[in-house]
């Protein structure tokens, strides 16, 4: 597995895993801290079905469903996130994913099947970086909230 930081704050591309094969306790101990070190994960051009990505979702925790949302059939844990004229996306705005469940997933797995040539950017934002620039007083008046 190559590693390579691909932005200032957070984000790191992986090469060399084969998502398409069993995840290894090692592997995904790695990718564990990969995630908490690096805080976004991009591991392009993997040739994986819905059973292999919801194994690797499977790897950060407990897997939820959003009510906005379809499944895969016989797949109720993975849902598919579609933006077409004739099922536009739900949410266009900047979120947090569930924010709204009493506990929110920790991690969300993505998996682009149709990219559009221009737009459909998802951006993502590190709340680590964003505490870490707060003062020292709003950080302790922050840290009796969670």
């Amino acid at each position: 597995m190559q590693i390579r930081r691909v932005a200032g704050a957070l984000g790191a591309e992986i090469t060399g895993l084969d998502l398409s094969s069993e995840l290894t306790a090692e592997t995904a101990t790695a990718l564990r801290s990969l995630l908490n070190e690096y805080e976004v994960l991009f591991l392009r051009d993997q040739a994986i079905d819905p059973r292999q990505q919801r194994a690797l979702a499977a790897v950060f925790g407990p897997l939820q469903t959003h009510p906005a949302y379809g499944t895969v059939p016989d797949l109720p844990k993975v849902m598919i996130l579609e933006s077409t004229p004739e099922n536009p996306s739900k949410i266009e705005v900047w979120h947090s994913d569930m924010t709204f469940r009493q506990h929110p997933p920790s991690v969300t797995v993505l998996r682009g099947m149709l990219i559009p040539e221009v737009g459909g950017d998802t951006l993502f934002a590190s709340m680590t970086s964003a505490y870490d620039a707060l003062s020292q007083g709003m950080q302790r008046y922050l840290d009796g909230l969670f």
